[in-house]
């Protein structure tokens, strides 16, 4: 047998399967879920992200608000519009003291100043360096707040000197009433009021949190030294600066992949921004991504080394019944291939056990039926050697017989080596129906001679069976038997008729006799029976019967119709061979 490569092998075939038709896709699955998982939870946790620093950002924009209603209590008070309308009545302390009744009421405010045409009130923390001076934005506002970017202040307190950052909101003060422009109040609050408000969200070292003003300019900072810079260096500032997104994220790339959430601050257009790395950010999420591959990856390799498991499991029968076939090629037919289950896999190697059975059967009977063809050949052989040996002999005695006038003897050896002619023609085992009919006839000259004319013999031999070929020698032992056993001791008449026609495409030959008949007990023996070699015959019907069956098939072979008293039928069916 064929040997089969490793890539060609069955088991081979099954693991490829199970890898592409099972693994794969489950790999497949697992990472395209994890991936729209990921991305599912990175927006819900972006969003959370959002609505975080959007909270925070409305904390804020809540602070300044009431800052800003705060700053209108104290533009809109009558008693403070009324001194500035008469600000020559009214001295330093006067202002003050007014002033100081607002401050005293917040805990936030740091500083209050109103800078007037002629003078300047302060009151709060004492500001060493504060020389501010109204901006564009201030000069040209109607009376709204205007909120101006942090700045580092020298802040004396007792006797030492501090640096402190103050983001201020300031506004025109107008009299509405009559218009009157009196000049600016400022309200200065400490920024750590912002880093309190955002710190919270700072859950990582490499978190930036941080409050810009429209243009980027840093308002609020965990480092103060980043106050008053500007971030329109930074890639993700000009997306930021430019949305008209209420809140939103940018992600971008500085070293390593980051994402920068930012919120409006409704009051001022500030923007709080929080910037932290996507891997921090998405830690929680990649360590989930990480399990769920490895529990696909784990799961793929269980799914593959179960059917390396199923193929070896079941395509173990499957080898053991290939060995069995390669025994049985070698001619081991004693082989069987063991069953343990009932599946299809069994009833394999149950249908292979018994092929081998049934081969083992016609290999023996095949055998058997050829010692048995042998035997009948060489049988047939030992019956013409003898006549082989006395043609001659009986080719001199006829012509010594017709020298001296005796034909009967003359004719008798003339049959005698008619008969021996062809049984002596080793060379052919099939010939002619009219051969054999011919045979027959001499067959008949010898015995009328030997039963003084008692054999009466009618041909009934359609034309078109004459050429038809059939085994040699196969009429004669039938027609020997008929004389046997139809004249028998007492050399009664003996009348036969042998017929001969085709029927259903096989070639039928009937041997009819008027004789006795053939008694049950001697039917039953005569295709049994050995050839008895004190008798001319040396084939017999059994012999007979087993060459026809031989050259021409199980279905045909000799038939024995008789009855006791009536006669006997000896009918014969042949395969028809041109």
């Amino acid at each position: 047998m064929k040997r089969i490569r490793v890539y060609h092998a069955l088991r081979v075939k099954l693991g490829i399967i199970a890898i592409v038709l099972i693994a794969l896709p489950v790999i497949a699955i697992s990472i395209t879920y994890s991936k729209t998982v990921k991305e599912i939870i990175k927006n819900k946790y972006t969003d959370t992200a959002i609505q975080s620093v959007f909270e925070t950002g409305e904390k804020i924009d809540f602070i300044l608000k009431d800052i800003e209603e705060f700053s209108t209590v104290i533009i809109s008070n009558n008693n403070l519009l009324h001194m500035l309308k008469n600000e020559a009545d009214y001295g330093v302390d006067d202002f003050k003291n007014v002033l100081r009744g607002f401050i005293t009421s917040r805990d936030d405010i740091e500083v209050i100043d109103l800078l007037l045409q002629e003078r300047n009130y302060s009151i709060g923390a004492t500001k060493i360096t504060s020389n501010y001076k109204a901006d564009e934005a201030l000069e040209n506002s109607s009376g709204q707040p205007i909120w101006i970017p942090t700045k580092k202040e020298n802040i004396e307190i007792l006797s030492g000197i501090f640096d402190k950052y103050y983001f201020t909101l300031a506004r025109r003060i107008i009299d509405f009433n009559t218009l009157d422009d009196y000049g600016y109040l400022l309200i200065d609050l400490e920024e750590v009021i912002l880093e309190q408000s955002y710190k919270s969200l700072i859950d990582d070292e490499n978190t930036e949190l941080f409050i810009c003003d429209k243009n980027g300019t840093i308002i609020s900072h965990t480092d103060k030294d980043r106050i008053g810079t500007s971030i329109t260096a930074q890639p993700y500032a000009q997306k930021v600066l430019s949305s008209k997104d209420f809140n939103n994220y940018v992600q971008y790339k500085d070293k390593i992949d980051k994402v920068a959430i930012y919120s409006t601050i409704e009051s001022n257009g500030w923007k709080i921004i929080k910037t932290i790395s996507t891997g921090y950010l998405y830690e929680e999420i990649n360590k989930i991504q990480k399990y769920f591959l490895l529990g696909g990856f784990l799961y793929g390799i269980v799914i593959i080394l179960f059917m390396i498991f199923f193929s070896i499991r079941y395509t173990e029968p499957m080898m053991k019944m290939k060995k069995v076939i390669n025994k049985v090629e070698q001619g081991d037919l004693t082989v069987r291939t063991e069953v343990h289950s009932n599946d299809e896999v069994g009833q394999l190697g149950d249908s292979l056990n018994n092929m081998i059975s049934e081969m083992e059967v016609l290999i023996d009977k095949l055998v058997k039926e050829e010692q048995e063809k042998k035997e009948v050949e060489l049988e047939a052989l030992h019956a013409q050697i003898n006549p082989h040996f006395l043609y001659n002999t009986l080719n001199t005695i006829k012509w010594m017989a017709k020298i001296q006038g005796n034909k009967s003897v003359s004719r008798a050896i003339t049959a005698l080596i008619k008969l021996l002619r062809i049984s002596t023609n080793l060379g052919r085992e099939m010939i002619t129906l009219g051969e054999e009919i011919d045979y027959v006839k001499n067959y008949i000259v010898i015995q009328k001679l030997r039963f003084n004319e008692a054999i009466n013999v009618t041909y009934d031999i359609d034309d078109e069976c004459m050429e038809l070929t059939v085994p040699k020698l196969f009429l004669q032992p039938i027609v020997e038997n008929a004389i046997i056993y139809g004249i028998g001791d007492e050399n009664n008449d003996l009348n036969i008729n042998i017929k001969s026609f085709i029927d259903n495409g096989d070639l039928i030959i009937e041997i009819i006799d008027d004789g006795p008949g053939i008694e049950d007990e001697i039917l039953k023996k005569i295709f049994k029976s050995t050839s008895d070699k004190n008798k001319f015959s040396k084939v017999g019907l059994n012999n007979v019967n087993q060459r026809i069956k031989l050259y021409c098939g199980k279905g045909y072979g000799v038939q024995i119709e008789t009855k006791v008293g009536t006669g006997t039928l000896v009918r014969v069916a042949l395969k028809v061979n041109e």
